[in-house]
């Protein structure tokens, strides 16, 4: 069985959840068997699933599993029920105590709060209400099943520890923390399907080093990387890992393959590990449908319309965007920017279109699972972040026949915007955000001076490689060949 590891998924997703997504698609288009795995505790994991269009036996929680235990494994969750937000319990001062609810999985769980100083900020007088220990029954029988505590680490944050399972088995189990869990969790995951389990790490965090320091008999691990590798590869004297994927690159022998999004980080990975080519293998976290329609509109809007979708994050810079289509407004063109997407730096945008006084055709749009269908209703796709491992929204909008004016910047936009053709690739300063703003708007200034429908015929035609069969193709040979391969 193909095992795709991770640790939650939400209503609102990162490229990590969308590319696992693609790949689920691309291997039910190939027939490999798959499943979803979260190690997070999720309570809404369903609900979110329904939002996906992800079935339940597709999926595996870790938490679900040791509470709904049976043949939850192989076949999944068998029923859902009507889930039961419980009740807070508040003493005399206010302080939140114990938190009782019930999952449409039906894990009945409790959460018990303590109030204490501040560990993170010393400084902060006002006295901190934190989780320190969870139990989970299950609500069927309401047998008690799983309890551990939460320490609140100044330097970890919160961390699950002194786990006990009961009756798991038959047996009074007791972890110290997730990395005990997780090995345990794993070996029975490769047992109810097997064997020869291919464990793919999307997330690695208490994952990477468990599958690798106690390799199962006969898996083999496929590591995903998602984003650059690096820190930054331009500091010469010091280019620092990328902290997610440092475990991975430390431990490159305990790896079987290797997956980037792009051909351009598979070389850039080679040159740290030149010795690795048949390691590291390039394959799209997205792609176009095998029968794309051609999209026959050849003219702008009027007035303008451009569009960017993605979570609304700090490396995303959305504001660079902002600034620079206000920036072409004040010099004269009629423009409206329709900003696609939820983030905790939505306040933050929100403020910087005020700023700029941009209300009227600058606006906010949410978070879209219909991004398909929205591109066509535009002219031009804005991307203002500085890194990309592939950059899904770019590949959607060549898709749609829209160019994409964006930072000239590792992987995804080197990859996949050719500059001129079907879009503009800008420098990029990251200690300068005034030049970064200037290079946004000479982009979208080049792009009204371009010929439009040679761009529009560009955006297409560069897509054609990133076809789903084409990818699906990949990702069979690739797996078949874990186990004939030497």
């Amino acid at each position: 069985m193909n095992f795709f590891i991770n640790q939650a998924m939400g209503m609102g997703n990162s490229g990590v959840e969308h590319a696992q997504f693609y790949r689920a698609d691309r291997f039910d288009q190939a027939g490999l068997p798959y499943r979803y795995i979260f190690l997070s505790f999720v309570p809404e994991l369903h609900k979110a699933a329904d939002n996906w269009h992800l079935k339940d036996n597709q999926i595996i929680n870790l938490w679900e599993y040791l509470v709904l235990g049976g043949d939850y494994l192989t076949k999944g969750l068998a029923k859902r029920q009507k889930p039961d937000e419980g009740e807070l319990v508040i003493d005399k001062t206010n302080t939140h105590r114990k938190r009782e609810a019930t999952t449409d999985s039906g894990i009945r769980y409790v959460e018990h709060f303590v109030k204490g100083p501040d560990k993170h900020k010393p400084d902060n007088n006002i006295l901190q209400v934190s989780r320190y220990r969870t139990e989970m029954y299950n609500a069927k029988t309401g047998e008690r099943k799983v309890m551990f505590e939460v320490i609140d680490d100044p330097h970890r944050k919160s961390v699950i520890s002194n786990i006990h399972l009961f009756n798991q088995d038959g047996q009074h189990m007791f972890f110290r923390n997730l990395e005990g869990l997780h090995r345990y969790f794993f070996e029975q995951l490769d047992a109810a399907f097997g064997g020869q389990s291919n464990f793919i790490i999307d997330r690695g965090e208490f994952a990477d080093d468990v599958l690798m320091q106690h390799r199962i008999p006969n898996s083999k691990i496929i590591y995903i990387v998602h984003a650059d590798q690096l820190a930054n590869r331009d500091d010469k004297k010091y280019p620092l890992w990328n902290d997610h994927y440092e475990y991975m690159m430390e431990h490159m022998d305990a790896v079987d393959k290797v997956i980037t999004a792009t051909k351009r980080q598979r070389e850039d990975m080679l040159v740290d590990f030149p010795n690795d080519a048949d390691k590291i293998v390039a394959i799209p976290v997205g792609g176009v449908s095998d029968d794309s329609k051609k999209i026959q509109t050849t003219k702008m809007h009027k007035p303008m319309r451009l569009i960017t979708a993605s979570r609304l994050a700090a490396e995303k810079h959305v504001d660079i965007a902002v600034k620079a289509v206000a920036k072409l407004h004040d010099a004269g063109h009629d423009v409206i920017f329709d900003i696609y997407g939820q983030g905790e730096k939505k306040k933050e945008i929100e403020d910087t279109i005020k700023e700029v006084g941009a209300e009227d055709y600058i606006s906010m749009k949410g978070l879209s699972n219909d991004l398909e269908n929205i591109y066509p209703k535009y002219d031009a796709f804005i991307s203002t972040s500085w890194s990309e491992g592939f950059g899904l929204t770019y590949i959607e909008a060549l898709n749609a026949a829209l160019p994409v004016v964006t930072f000239d910047a590792r992987f995804g936009a080197q990859e996949l915007v050719q500059d001129g053709v079907n879009g503009f690739l800008q420098d990029l300063k990251r200690d300068d955000e005034d030049y970064d703003v200037d290079q946004i708007y000479e982009g979208l200034e080049r792009l009204l001076a371009a010929d439009y429908k040679e761009l529009k015929e560009g955006t297409q035609k560069s897509v054609e490689p990133f076809q789903n069969h084409v990818t699906a193709e990949k990702w069979k040979e690739l797996i078949d060949g874990l186990r004939t391969s030497k």
